[in-house]
């Protein structure tokens, strides 16, 4: 038995789950190279909501909550994270003027 499995599970986690929506930036311009910011931006929030939901389908496995509850409990409470974490980089940005 080693102690620092639940590390490791929880490392690959993060990196596989956090990885998803950067894809967006990746294979979206691949496939369709003309376009614009706006759009791969809201392609990325599209699929970082359905890796959330998604991931709270999964925790349902774990938990007697129902799968679709788990999922939307994920999915809102990590949009607020991502939402709360924009909006303090936008007042950062802001307050900065660095770009």
């Amino acid at each position: 038995f080693f102690c620092g499995n639940e590390g490791v599970v929880m490392f690959c986690s993060f990196a596989s789950f956090g990885s998803l929506p950067l894809l967006g930036y990746v294979l979206i311009p691949l496939a369709f190279p003309n376009l614009g910011e706006e759009i791969l931006f809201t392609t990325a929030c599209v699929v970082t909501g359905m890796v959330l939901f998604l991931m709270g389908c999964v925790k349902s496995n774990f938990s007697a909550s129902h799968w679709f509850t788990c999922g939307l409990e994920t999915l809102l409470l990590g949009g607020a994270c991502a939402t709360a974490a924009y909006t303090i980089g936008q007042f950062v940005d802001d307050l900065t003027g660095l770009c």
